[in-house]
């Protein structure tokens, strides 16, 4: 998948581009008092939100390679893939 498609998928669903940091591979979207970190070289997906129960907590999901997988986060970064793990 390329940045445009990513970046595209991340607008669609109302997600504003921040930054790319070239030296890590990392893409940057913002949305409320939300963030999605994508890091292209191996599609890690990293959700940083204020959970309403666990306050501030990261949620992490590898090897997201599809399309549809990576709108559902975008679309809804607490949805669970089954391809995660989580840091508080």
């Amino acid at each position: 998948m390329t940045n445009q498609e990513i970046t595209d998928i991340a607008v669609k669903n109302g997600w504003t581009f921040l930054e790319y940091q070239e030296n890590i591979g990392m893409l940057s979207y913002v949305k409320e008092d939300m963030r999605i970190n994508v890091y292209t070289t191996k599609m890690t997906i990293a959700t940083c939100i204020n959970h309403p129960k666990s306050g501030k907590t990261q949620l992490y999901r590898r090897n997201v390679w599809r399309k549809d997988e990576l709108n559902r986060i975008f679309l809804k970064p607490r949805v669970h893939t089954g391809k995660g793990y989580f840091n508080k």
